[in-house]
Order: C-alpha cells, then structure tokens, then sequence
C-alpha cells in the first residue's frame, strides 16, 4: 500500500517583509490624509485672516472719516467758546444779544467718538488675534485701541462739566429763546433776528457757568492732541494691513 505524506508548504503565508509594506502604505495613506487636513485647515485660518484684515481695514477707514469731522467740530467748539465769552468779558451782551444766545446754545454740544470696532470686537471674543502672524500687526491692533480708550476717557470725564454747565445755563438764557432758534427741528439751528434780553444773572451766576465751559474748553484742547495720534495711528495701520495682505485703496 503507497502512503502519501502531504507535506505543509509556505504557500499563502506572509513574511515580515509583506507586512512592513502593508504596515508602510497604511501609514502613508494615514500621513498624507492628515496632511492633506493640516494644509486645508491651514488655508482656512489664512483665508479668515485676511477676511478679519480686509474688515479691520474697513473699520479703520470708517474711523478716520468720523476723526477728521470730529476734528473740525472740535475746532469750532474752541471758536464758539472764546466767541461767547469774549461777548461777556466785554459786555458786548448789553447790547447785542442774539451772539450770545446763539454761540451759548451751539457751545453745549456734547461730542463723543464711537469707533468702528465690531472687527476688533469679534478678533477678541472669538480668539481671532490668534490668527494674525505678525506680531507688528498685532502690537498696532493693541496700541489703536488702547488710543482709542484713552481719547473715551477724556471725553467722559468731560461730560461731568456739560452736567454743571447745563444746570447753571438757566439763571442766564431764555429757554423760549433756544425753542425759537431751533424750530420744529426740520431745519438746523438759527441765529436769534432780535436781540432778546438775557435773565437777569449775577457775576457769580455768570462765574458758575464760565468755570466748567472753561474745563470743557481745555478738555477739548486735549482732544486735538489725541484726535491727531489717533488718526496717524489709524493710517500706519492701514498702510501695514495693505502691506501684509494685499489689501486694495477702496
């Protein structure tokens, strides 16, 4: 009788050699698929960046607009003030009036500047600052705003005086006098025709309503300083956001 013997051969086994490539394309597949995220994420964070620039540029441009009306208006504050005391100081008022009534009411304007800061806003709540690779970029974000709250808190601490200066303003004008200037409001502010008589004030009333004009006057004189930085601040920042991104003069 013939007996086989069936001997086992290698035949459907893998060496270690099969598995080190079969190990090695899983890895490659594994690395480039991470890869391929990493430089898609990458381009996204690039993308929101510029799109957070292109904002901030539009903000920072909005801001110079409202900063140089500011300027012009505070110019004119400083006029309106030396005007309306100078009508005081030289008695002017005893026989012309409608300056003083007219200057008087113009001068009580409160002016605050609202920047346009919903950029910057939302580059802080949402991380955002993270975003921007130039440490120069940031540092000017941060000197902008800091500029920014320093001018806020000037004109805040102004708004104490117009308090004071708009209580005391009474025992001098006639408000029926400031209703007809202002008229229904459609048209702006005028000039009195006629010469209506003041109340009849005290040197000490007239004192009370000259000592906090005169800190708003100073306060204002401030303001111009600041105001100036603040734009030279804002277009440095603007020439760097075009620099660094590419950003086009709208």
């Amino acid at each position: 009788m013939e007996v086989h013997h069936h001997a086992h051969g290698t035949h459907g086994r893998k060496n270690w050699k099969s598995y080190f490539w079969e190990f090695l394309m899983l890895f490659l597949a594994v690395f480039c698929g991470f890869l391929a995220e990493y430089q898609l994420e990458h381009k996204i964070e690039r993308d929101r960046e510029k799109e957070y620039m292109n904002s901030l540029y539009m903000d920072l441009k909005a801001d110079t607009l409202n900063l140089g009306s500011l300027l012009v208006n505070i110019k004119e504050d400083i006029v309106i003030y030396d005007s309306l005391f100078g009508i005081f100081r030289s008695k002017r008022y005893l026989q012309e009036t409608s300056g003083a009534y007219y200057f008087g009411r113009k001068l009580v304007t409160l002016r605050i500047f609202y920047p346009t800061n919903g950029t910057i806003t939302q580059l802080e709540n949402s991380g955002g600052l993270r975003l921007i690779r130039s440490r120069t970029v940031v540092d000017s974000i941060q000197s902008y705003k800091l500029a920014i709250s320093s001018l806020n808190n000037i004109q805040e601490f102004q708004r104490e005086h117009f308090v004071l200066a708009r209580t005391s303003m009474g025992k001098i004008f006639d408000a029926n006098v400031f209703d007809i200037m202002m008229g229904d409001g459609s048209k702006p502010m005028e000039r009195p025709v006629e010469n209506y008589p003041l109340m009849p004030f005290s040197v000490s009333d007239l004192n009370d309503f000259h000592i906090p004009m005169n800190f708003i006057r100073r306060n204002k004189v401030t303001q111009l300083v600041m105001i100036k930085r603040l734009q030279k601040k804002a277009a440095d920042l603007m020439k760097l956001l075009q620099e660094k991104y590419s950003i086009e003069q709208k």
